[in-house]
Parts: structure tokens; sequence; C-alpha cells
């Protein structure tokens, strides 16, 4: 049964029922509509506060995460961790991992791995 309110199902039936479906649930799906619905809830903020339509609130959003992912990886160079190894086609650079970064990695797949 779907609430109108929020697009949520509304589930009945005993606690087993519940373990069983839960456990049946697509974790890749979920994280899709979880973030579908968390960028959807950002852009009625932004038109809401701003007082804009959803074009002009989209390209707002956009700039956000852009910004986000250019802080990170500014770190990431700042750190070590990362480096630029040339420029593409357009002059936008092209990032590698330095020596820190693949042991970082090797060490990260290992645990992944372990």
């Amino acid at each position: 049964m779907k609430n109108n309110n929020n697009n949520q199902e509304v589930f009945t039936g005993t606690v087993d029922q519940l373990l069983e479906h839960c456990s049946s649930i697509d974790l890749n799906m979920l994280d899709k509509q979880l973030k579908d619905q968390e960028k959807q809830d950002c852009l009625d903020v932004i038109m809401r506060e701003l007082d804009c339509d959803e074009f002009e609130a989209q390209k707002i959003y956009d700039e956000i995460a852009l910004n986000e992912v250019k802080t990170v990886v500014d770190g990431l160079v700042e750190d070590g961790i990362v480096e630029i190894i040339g420029h593409g086609e357009d002059g936008e650079p092209l990032f590698g991992l330095t020596e820190l970064g693949k042991q970082l990695q090797k060490e990260i797949d290992e645990k992944n791995n372990s």
C-alpha cells in the first residue's frame, strides 16, 4: 500500500515477514532512491530559499556539487595522494595516484579482500 504523502510503502505483516521483506531489498536500488530523494530535497530547499524555478535550482545544485568535488580533489593533491599527470584536450587536468596514493589503494584493496 502506498502512502500518498511521500511515496513510501506501508508494510503490514508479522515481524518474520518484515525481516524477509527487508532481506530481499535491492541495496543498489535503495541507495539510488535515497540519493534521488536527497537531491530533490536539496532542489526544493534551493527553489524555496532563492525563489527560483527548478531549472535554476538545478544549475545552482550542480555548481555546489562541482565545488565540493574540487575541494575534495584539492585536498587529495595537497595530501599527496593524487597528482596532476597531464591535461586533456580541453585543458582539464588529468589526475593519477602518487606512490602514497597507490600504497593507500593497495591497503584498501587488501582490507576489502580479506
